[in-house]
């Protein structure tokens, strides 16, 4: 078995930056992870497991973490999901991923879905169950929606693995997401490191942060000096392009139409996360003959 390091490149089926994000915080903090999850005060991390093994090269799970849990061996498994899982349900990926590591490892498992988004996992049952006579099969997992979580205990308990996701966890009681960041990065701030581990330190709690909050907001909290010195510089210049490109279309569409409506399309076209397609869309507003054949191109 060996460490794993983080690798931006070396995960599978090209899952968001939300997954990367949160899967390097817990390489950097395992114990506090695995203890916030078991609710395990003394469970220890031992190292960070490979999930990609060669023999069982469909199985990408996000972190396993060889760990001490009430003094014996056993592998803890913690799931990082940004939205519903729809293709293939959560219980039935849960219980393909405890198979699989238990056949690996050989080790009593426990398994964790964490839901990122505050509406995601309202609906997951937390449990694989098939009733078939003589084949009984029962798989359990936590499952946690970090939305539920009092995200003030966590910055007074002073957590560095855990801080990074607090800008996702509840408020205190009348605060805005926007005042809630504010306070999480001054905490942040605060948390004892290397210099030069901070930016990518608070660089994750920005990326998190981007899932529930508009990019200009968080630009305004965090500065562009800490962005620019982190490790995913890349993403945040993609992002402030990719809301360039789209500030540009706009202002094409209403200076081209003279259409009250176009701004109007602004949310759709921040749903869309490929910079190409927001380049080849501004192209095309340059050349439409009218608004409604954009909406077309938009829609299709």
């Amino acid at each position: 078995m060996t460490n794993e390091i983080f690798n931006p490149d070396a995960t599978s089926q090209s899952p968001g930056q939300f997954d990367i994000v949160s899967k390097h915080i817990v390489r950097q903090n395992p114990d506090e992870c695995i203890r916030f999850c078991l609710d395990i005060p003394d469970a220890k991390a031992i190292e960070i497991l490979e999930t990609e093994q060669p023999i069982v090269k469909w199985f990408h799970a996000d972190s396993f973490i060889h760990a001490n849990v009430h003094g014996e061996e056993a592998i803890v498994h913690l799931e990082f999901q940004t939205h519903d899982s729809t293709e293939i349900p959560m219980p039935y990926r849960i219980a393909g991923y405890a198979g699989l590591g238990i056949r690996t490892y050989q080790l009593p498992i426990y398994s964790h879905v964490i839901y990122l988004h505050p509406n995601a996992g309202q609906n997951d049952p937390g449990e694989y169950i098939q009733n078939l006579s003589g084949y009984e099969t029962t798989i359990k997992y936590k499952v946690i929606r970090l939305s539920q979580i009092e995200g003030q205990n966590i910055l007074e308990a002073r957590l560095k693995g855990l801080i990074p996701f607090a800008p996702l966890m509840k408020p205190p009681e009348k605060m805005d997401s926007k005042a809630w960041l504010r306070q999480c990065v001054d905490v942040a701030q605060t948390i004892p490191m290397d210099e030069a581990d901070k930016p990518d330190y608070l660089a994750s709690m920005a990326i998190l942060s981007d899932m529930i909050l508009n990019f200009h907001d968080i630009r305004n909290i965090l500065s562009e000096d800490t962005m620019q010195k982190t490790s995913f510089a890349q993403y945040f210049s993609e992002k402030a392009e990719r809301k360039n490109t789209i500030e540009l279309l706009l202002e094409v569409l209403e200076v081209r139409f003279q259409h009250s409506d176009v701004q109007l399309l602004k949310p759709t076209l921040e749903n869309i996360e490929e910079n190409q397609r927001i380049r080849e869309l501004h192209r095309k507003a340059v050349q439409v003959p009218s608004l409604d054949e954009f909406k077309r191109i938009l829609a299709s």
